[in-house]
């Protein structure tokens, strides 16, 4: 199963890599390792123009009633340059447990969808357990209620750009089973705790309840359509999680290529030696195999195939050791000026290593497929 994308789509993923290029380019994900800036707001605005926020959101709600093929090629340019942005937070996973919720006859989040898609508000998802996962079982936090008013209590350990949100989803543990909840803005018992991060391209804060006031979403919804729409979350983000790493493993690529055909050692072009060559093949086979998995992903999802799961865990797990393997590779050819701070590569190591614990790390994964294997075998 592969993905065959159509030319408005291929001509979207050109306007999205023309305005990045332009208007984003990677010096301004330096102010967040620098200065401590988390994203630059005007470059932010003009990308919400393009549509990119509201990609997944349907237009009945404001969005563009695309689809995942084009978050995932937003995602993918986004991890090219190691854009410092929200867009996996906000405009995916968020939007798309927030268009499920309003599906599921929710009006707050009906009310709140449009500013989701303009991209004026910034939203996340508290819902993985202590290790970083997605984990229905691991949930730790607890939802109470009174005659009028539910609280929550409990720490979500893991939570990305927590420290820009102006709206957080929780997922919580209910008697009748979990359920989302949106903090209330004006709630106390709410404890936002940056954590010191690899990629502070990338941040993650730690969430922390004590009775904090909370609305309860779509309270109708099944408790079986609760976990359906939750899975199908996860899979959509990890999904453009996967396209943005292939990105960054791409252009990977394309700067050792360029950096070995200008570099000149013993009176030689470093292009020019096997060793370098070999290296320089390797990155291309991991990158266009990245590219295999994540289309095949992404593709089962457009179409609701039955092996979604397996699609996750195969996509997850190679693409996130395809992108370390070319940024250290990278690394490791652009020798010692690699090493340096002034030269971007480290940028792609630290996303490379980031993101590959986000949704599950690559053993977690190949746990998950063989397991997916021996249940099918018995």
């Amino acid at each position: 199963m592969m993905l065959t994308p159509h030319e408005e789509q291929l001509s979207f993923r050109t306007e999205v890599r023309r305005y990045l290029s332009r208007s984003w380019p990677i010096e301004i994900s330096r102010r967040s390792l620098e200065d401590g800036f988390p994203f630059d707001r005007e470059a932010w605005a003009g990308l919400c123009r393009m549509g990119a926020a509201g990609i997944l959101v349907p237009e009945r709600y404001g969005g563009a009633g695309a689809g995942v093929t084009e978050a995932a090629f937003v995602s993918e340019e986004l991890g090219r340059l190691v854009v410092a942005a929200p867009y996996l937070s906000s405009a995916v996973t968020a939007a798309v447990l927030l268009t499920g919720l309003a599906e599921g006859g929710d009006e707050f989040a009906r009310d709140r969808l449009p500013s989701v898609a303009e991209g004026t508000t910034i939203a996340t998802v508290a819902w993985l357990d202590n290790t970083g996962l997605w984990n229905p079982d691991g949930i730790s936090v607890e939802a109470r209620t009174t005659d009028t008013a539910w609280t929550l209590d409990g720490e979500v350990r893991f939570v990305t750009d927590l420290g820009t949100a102006d709206l957080v989803l929780v997922v919580a543990g209910t008697p009748d089973g979990l359920a989302v909840f949106a903090l209330s803005t004006e709630g106390t018992g709410a404890g936002r705790l940056p954590l010191v991060c690899l990629d502070p391209t990338q941040p993650v804060g730690r969430l922390r309840l004590s009775g904090a006031p909370a609305i309860r979403l779509a309270p109708g919804l099944p408790r079986d359509e609760v976990l359906r729409l939750l899975n199908r979350t996860a899979a959509v983000s990890a999904a453009c999680l996967c396209a943005m790493q292939l990105g960054g493993a791409e252009q990977c690529l394309d700067m050792t290529v360029e950096y070995a055909l200008q570099r000149t050692q013993f009176g030689r072009r470093i292009g020019s030696f096997q060793a370098v060559k070999h290296r320089c093949a390797d990155m291309l086979a991991r990158a266009e195999s990245a590219r295999s998995v994540t289309h095949h992903l992404v593709s089962a999802l457009e179409s609701d195939a039955p092996d979604l799961e397996v699609a996750v865990s195969l996509a997850k797990s190679f693409c996130a050791d395809a992108f370390n393997a070319c940024a250290s590779d990278a690394l490791q050819i652009h020798g010692g000026i690699g090493f340096t701070w002034e030269h971007d590569i480290h940028l792609y190591l630290r996303r490379a290593r980031a993101t590959a614990h986000l949704h599950g790390d690559a053993t977690h994964h190949r746990g998950q497929l063989a397991a997916l294997i021996a249940s099918r075998q018995n």
